[in-house]
């Protein structure tokens, strides 16, 4: 099978491995109500799913995430520490002019794909958004983690309005590339599923921005680009059953659309799934931990899978 190189890549191929887990400490003055199963984690999201592994060690049925998608004039952080003299520097941010995006990227993306490997059940699976930029290398590095005969397919998610830009034919679609920890012991519910998502279907970037500024109408600075719940939860419902007290893990959180798609799929189905987001930067608490606090069900009182617990990641 053919391999992917990158610079970097002998740096990080056992970094998963090498990473200090810290500890989590909880927050009771953020959190909503106890024992509910749900958890926010502010913190590095590598050391989040090392600190992660011990308790929920093939435990999580879906993970869905949304990472940085490397695309034209996108600056975002590459934060591992890693001591090795091709990589030693890296750490910080990464402009739209840094020859070595594409290889920081990658370095980025394959420990923490290692760690989520682990986490997932043997019938689990992963959903991963991607734009144009890196769906190619996506597909290798996925390849080379979750092994080719676990992939289970690439739909094509009609985002919306294209955003600008330069480019002779704008984009207006993002990807969704889907595997399995085991492919034999997948139980996806692909009834009526294609690998065209519509917007009717699965909601689009318009949709999602009007859901955040309905739920922050005081706020005129907001998450640059959420995912719209409809998409969440459709992928809730493909992955996941309402009562076998599926976990969902997602550990690039953002806006918090994860655990707003989880409540809601909950409260419509009476199912009892548990989320675990982490979110590395400042707005945890103030953006994502908040939505989650403002969406919760009070009709009736909260249900009991509808709290959180908050945690900072010390160590």
């Amino acid at each position: 099978m053919p391999e992917l190189y990158w610079i970097g890549k002998e740096s990080v191929v056992d970094y998963a491995c090498k990473v200090p887990a810290g500890s989590l400490r909880r927050i009771p003055e953020v959190s909503v109500g106890e024992d509910s199963g749900n958890k926010i984690i502010h913190g590095d999201n590598l050391r989040a799913l090392k600190t992660l592994l011990p308790d929920y060690r093939e435990r999580v049925k879906l993970v869905f995430i949304d990472p940085p998608y490397n695309a034209d004039g996108e600056v975002w952080t590459y934060g591992d520490h890693i001591e090795a003299p091709d990589v030693e520097h890296w750490p910080g941010k990464v402009e739209v002019d840094d020859p070595l995006r594409r290889d920081k990227w990658l370095s980025m993306m394959y420990p923490r794909l290692m760690l989520l490997r682990e986490l997932l059940r043997t019938d689990g699976t992963i959903f991963i958004t991607i734009g144009d930029n890196e769906i190619h290398h996506l597909r290798l590095l996925l390849d080379e983690v979750f092994g080719a005969r676990n992939f289970l397919g690439c739909a094509v998610w009609r985002k919306g309005p294209s955003d600008g830009g330069e480019k002779p034919i704008p984009s207006v679609h993002n990807y969704v590339v889907i595997y399995a920890r085991d492919k034999n012991l997948s139980a996806l519910d692909g009834s009526g599923v294609t690998t065209w998502w519509t917007a009717e279907m699965f909601g689009d970037s318009l949709e999602a921005r009007h859901e955040l500024e309905t739920i922050f109408p005081e706020t005129e600075s907001l998450f640059a680009i959420p995912k719209p719940t409809r998409l969440a939860r459709r992928i809730l419902k493909l992955a996941t059953v309402p009562s076998n007290g599926d976990v969902v893990l997602d550990c690039f959180a953002g806006s918090g659309t994860t655990a707003q798609a989880v409540l809601d799929q909950n409260a419509s189905d009476s199912g009892d799934r548990r989320f675990i987001l982490i979110e590395a930067e400042n707005f945890a608490e103030t953006l994502t931990a908040e939505r989650v606090r403002r969406v919760i069900p009070k009709k009736d009182g909260p249900h009991p899978t509808s709290g959180f617990d908050y945690y900072e990641l010390d160590g």
